[in-house]
């Protein structure tokens, strides 16, 4: 399993709209990585992501501060049954899926995400429904809030 920046920035904040879903979420697929039934692939496109935007100001009223939001990426790295997956590799699928479907702006982030879990044989969890026309439905699971 692949968590989006959604998934992690709302399991992370409490005041998030989405904040008991994203958290079941997580806890659950943590604790099947733990007991090797799943893993936990955290993309290292995705871990930027969220530290981007649990730091902004323009996004948050009250941000994150950064030792706490790394903190919490350390904890997740820490734990049995989650890797760090840097991007790199992708690049041809990325190339690919931009040019087929005419994707820019921040479509191309979503790209090089999904791309990433394409070559990897991962499922992306996100609330985000633009990745819909970026991953093939078995490699996306997309949680409604």
């Amino acid at each position: 399993m692949t968590p989006d920046v959604n998934v992690l920035v709302s399991a992370y904040r409490a005041d998030h709209p989405h904040h008991l879903l994203a958290r079941r979420w997580l806890d659950e697929t943590l604790r099947m990585a733990a007991n090797g039934r799943a893993s936990l692939i955290l993309l290292g496109m995705v871990l930027t992501g969220f530290i981007r935007v649990t730091t902004h100001p323009k996004v948050f009223r009250e941000t994150d501060a950064l030792p706490e939001v790394n903190a919490f990426v350390d904890s997740l790295l820490g734990c049995t049954g989650v890797h760090f997956q840097a991007q790199g590799a992708a690049w041809p699928d990325l190339r690919e899926l931009c040019l087929k479907q005419q994707l820019t702006g921040n479509l191309v982030s979503d790209a090089w995400i999904a791309a990433t879990v394409m070559q990897s044989g991962e499922t992306l969890c996100t609330f985000d429904k633009d990745f819909a026309r970026l991953l093939p439905s078995e490699q996306l699971i997309l949680l409604k809030h």
